[in-house]
């Protein structure tokens, strides 16, 4: 009996020492995890990585950075971002596949590539939308310009906002000033189908190409000039070799900011609501460098870029934009109420 008794204090000894022990080893409920972010306290850090098609030093690029170190700031860290500007993830068709499986979590995407998604961004792909960056910041914040995001229904995506890369501008190896100069003109275009439908329609021969090819092409004789945003006209060094500039401002180049849906809808409310301020207010910031950006461009286009400028009257371009309107307009919706709204602004004081 006294030794079942030694026996059975000795195993309560045992069990006590391991409970003992076992309690020393387990992670408190709010001690760090591996990533860093307290267990349970609802403050886990996120990383957003960000990319865009455009260089670095453009305004596309800096808008999207500006949003991301601003989210970090308002937030205090607990939301960062890391940037992907130029292409490093490849072209736009592969930045849309990342963002639909979330391995990247917000980008700026042109208005021609997600086009490509929902024909209604085509709307912004109509000549002559705006006559000044003031009147495009008013479109990109309406109804009907944020109501072209909906229409994204095939990508796992939400749309935030708008951001510029300037007007687009015709520069080649000759002048025109008149659109009979365009007949047959082999010119460099985004193969937009209500882009093509523009240019075929003042009987030019457009033809896609990648940004990359252009220089070359142009020095070579392949194409004859380039339709392209301000911009991107600068960064690329096109007037060094082209040195006739239409700046007729027939095209208005933005691209939509989107963000992962899974992630968005992950995000509390006042995350969400933090983001869309921060967007809007990077984006008119967006609107008025680049405005500033066009205005030192032709500016300084004669003298100190050696271009010699020349214009088409703007009523020669009326039946062709009417046209292109008209029919894009029979075929969605969206784009006859976007251009309703667009009219409506440029008649504002």
């Amino acid at each position: 009996m006294r030794n079942k008794k030694k026996m059975s204090m000795l195993l309560s000894t045992v069990v006590m020492i391991s409970l003992l022990v076992g309690c020393g080893t387990t992670k408190d409920a709010g001690a760090p995890t591996e990533g860093g972010a307290a267990a349970g306290a609802g403050d886990k850090k996120i990383v957003l990585k960000l990319g865009n098609i455009t260089k670095a030093d453009s305004q596309l690029s800096i808008t999207l950075k500006n949003i991301g170190e601003e989210i970090k700031a308002k937030t205090n860290g607990r939301i960062s971002a890391s940037y992907f500007p130029g292409g490093e993830l490849g072209n736009e068709t592969d930045m849309m596949q990342q963002l639909n499986t979330g391995s990247l979590q917000m980008a700026v995407i042109t208005n021609a590539q997600l086009s490509n998604s929902s024909p209604a961004f085509g709307a912004w792909l109509m000549p002559f939308v705006v006559d000044t960056h003031d009147q495009a910041y008013k479109l990109w914040t309406s109804d009907e310009s944020m109501k072209l995001f909906d229409t994204l229904t095939n990508e796992n995506v939400v749309g935030l906002g708008y951001a510029s890369s300037g007007f687009r501008y015709i520069v080649g190896s000759k002048p025109i000033t008149t659109i009979k100069d365009l007949d047959g003109y082999k010119l460099r275009t985004t193969p937009s189908p209500t882009i093509l439908d523009y240019w075929k329609g003042l009987k030019a021969s457009p033809t896609p190409m990648p940004l990359t090819e252009v220089y070359t092409s142009l020095q070579t004789g392949v194409i004859k000039g380039i339709d392209i945003d301000s911009e991107s006209l600068a960064s690329e060094k096109l007037t060094e070799i082209a040195k006739n500039l239409n700046a007729d401002n027939h095209m208005y180049w933005a691209g939509g900011i989107l963000i992962n849906k899974d992630l968005w809808n992950s995000l509390s409310p006042e995350d969400q609501k933090l983001i869309k301020e921060i967007v809007l207010d990077k984006t008119k910031e967006n609107s008025v460098q680049v405005a500033k950006n066009e205005e030192k461009f032709l500016s300084e286009a004669t003298t100190k870029l050696g271009l010699k400028l020349s214009e088409v009257k703007r009523e020669e371009y009326d039946a062709v934009v009417k046209s292109v309107r008209d029919t894009w307009s029979s075929k969605s919706p969206e784009i006859a109420k976007f251009l309703e709204k667009a009219d409506q602004i440029k008649k504002e004081k």
